[in-house]
C-alpha cells in the first residue's frame, strides 16, 4: 500500500486531491466559516390569498362571465378559474394573479365560441358536440363531473346553471344561445 498524503491549511485537509474540513480543528481555533446567502424559497402560491384585491379580481371576471363568487378569497376555484383563464389567452398557466393576468382580466378580448351544432343538444344527445360543450362549461366554472360525450342530468343541471347565470331561458338543453354562453365573456369593462 502507498502512502496516504496529505497537507493541512487550517481547518482544511486535503488528501490526494480531496479536500475534508476539519470541524474539530475549527473549534479549536475559533476559526469561523461565513455563513452561504440567504435564498429563500421560491413562491409557488399568490402572494395575497384573501383581501379587497383578490375580490376586485374576482368580480372582474365574473363580469366576463366566469362562473365564480367573489368572496375575497383565493382559493382552489379561484386559481382554477385563473388557470383556465390564462390557457384561453395564452398566458402562462400558473395559476398566478400577477401583472400580465390582472391586465389581462380587463384587456384581453373575449374568445370566439366554436360554431353551434345544429341540433339542440338535450338529455340523451351523446357524440363530440356534447363533449366539447361539457368541457368548456366545466372550464368557465360550471362543473361537469363527467365530461363523458354523453348529455345526461348532470349536464343538464350544469346547463341550467349557466342559463340561469346568463339570463338565458332555462331549459336544460343547448341550442345556439346556450352554446354561445358557455364561450361568452361579458365585455371587459
Amino acid at each position: 500500500m502507498g502512502a496516504t498524503l496529505s497537507t493541512t491549511y487550517g481547518p482544511l485537509v486535503v488528501f490526494s486531491q480531496i479536500a475534508l474540513f476539519d470541524w474539530r480543528k475549527c473549534a479549536r481555533e475559533e476559526i469561523t466559516m461565513p455563513a452561504p446567502p440567504f435564498q429563500p424559497p421560491e413562491m409557488k402560491y399568490p402572494p395575497i390569498t384573501s383581501g379587497a384585491t383578490v375580490r376586485q379580481w374576482q368580480q372582474q371576471m365574473k363580469n366576463r362571465g366566469w362562473n365564480l363568487v367573489p368572496d375575497g378569497k383565493y382559493g382552489p376555484i379561484s386559481e382554477r378559474i385563473c388557470v383556465n383563464f390564462q390557457r384561453e389567452h395564452r398566458l402562462e398557466p400558473d395559476g398566478i394573479v400577477g401583472p400580465i393576468t390582472w391586465r389581462a382580466a380587463w384587456e384581453a378580448p373575449s374568445t370566439l365560441a366554436p360554431q353551434a351544432p345544429a341540433e339542440v343538444l338535450h338529455v340523451g344527445s351523446y357524440g363530440d358536440a356534447v363533449a366539447v360543450w361539457e368541457e368548456q362549461a366545466d372550464h368557465r366554472g360550471w362543473p361537469v363531473k363527467h365530461v363523458d360525450s354523453s348529455f345526461d342530468e348532470e349536464t343538464a343541471a350544469a346547463c341550467k346553471a349557466l342559463q340561469a347565470a346568463y339570463g338565458l331561458p332555462v331549459t336544460g338543453n343547448v341550442d345556439y344561445q346556450t352554446w354561445d354562453a358557455a364561450w361568452r365573456e361579458a365585455a371587459p369593462a
